[in-house]
């Protein structure tokens, strides 16, 4: 591996009572965290999921679904610390968690204290009526669909950085994409959903879909719409927190 699997981002993780690992949206890296900073209490412990194909491990592949779970488990088992460890997994990223923890009730039972999703539909049933990209490898049409999901930002979609980060953002759409699955393996930790009140991709009877996958279930609606992580941190963190005695 060239390039650290995880920053650490404030807090001493040795005196922290909750540790979160972010698994970010697609196509961001690990510096996208830095925005729930000033929200976090001060004795939570942030990390984020630096990904193949991103900032210091911008060299190696991305990978399939398995592959990038796989290397989110390794992180989870990597932290420091010993505090309660939440995976918050955004948008894309909650399919990667999703696996990630799966994973780790095998081989790190009682590692992961709860699993956050936010800001993705339950994954009980095919995503949509229509693929999330198009079959066609044609930049101007992947471009106009990955805006869409407010991946690139709308003042830079015509710009050379957009097309540099535009083959890593489908990369990683497409490892999941085409994701189903049902309930089992069931998880052992709690499960918290997280969506906006004005996500279109993100309708109560979808998020309902997700009551299954875990012994202990539970929802939390915020304003906001779907990227939540760049738009609402402040609501996104405050639902992690008013939620926290699902996780004990």
């Amino acid at each position: 591996m060239a390039g650290k699997p995880y920053v650490l981002i404030g807090g001493d993780p040795d005196a922290a009572a909750w540790r979160v690992l972010l698994v970010p949206h697609s196509g961001a890296g690990a510096a996208n965290a830095r925005v729930l900073s000033p929200h976090l209490p001060p004795d939570w412990q942030l990390a984020a999921a630096r990904l193949p194909g991103r900032e210091s491990r911008i060299r190696e592949p991305v990978g399939d679904l398995s592959t990038l779970a796989a290397d989110v488990a390794a992180t989870a088992r990597a932290l420091p610390g010993t505090a309660p460890l939440l995976v918050v997994g955004v948008c894309a990223g909650a399919v990667i968690a999703l696996e990630a923890v799966r994973a780790l009730q095998n081989s790190a039972p009682g590692l992961v204290a709860g699993l956050v999703t936010v800001s993705y539909w339950s994954v009980d049933r095919p995503p949509h009526t229509t693929r999330l990209l198009p079959d066609s490898d044609d930049p101007a049409e992947l471009l106009a669909a990955v805006r869409r999901f407010g991946y690139v930002p709308e003042h830079v979609a015509d710009d050379d950085m957009a097309h540099t980060y535009l083959p890593l953002i489908v990369a990683d759409m497409r490892a999941v994409q085409d994701y189903q699955s049902g309930p089992e393996p069931v998880l052992t930790s709690a499960l918290l959903v997280v969506s906006g009140e004005d996500d279109p991709l993100c309708p109560p009877d979808r998020m309902a879909g997700w009551a299954p996958f875990a012994k202990r279930t539970r929802q939390a609606r915020v304003s906001g719409g779907h990227m939540l992580l760049v738009e609402r941190p402040a609501e996104l963190v405050g639902a992690i927190k008013a939620n926290l005695d699902h996780f004990r």
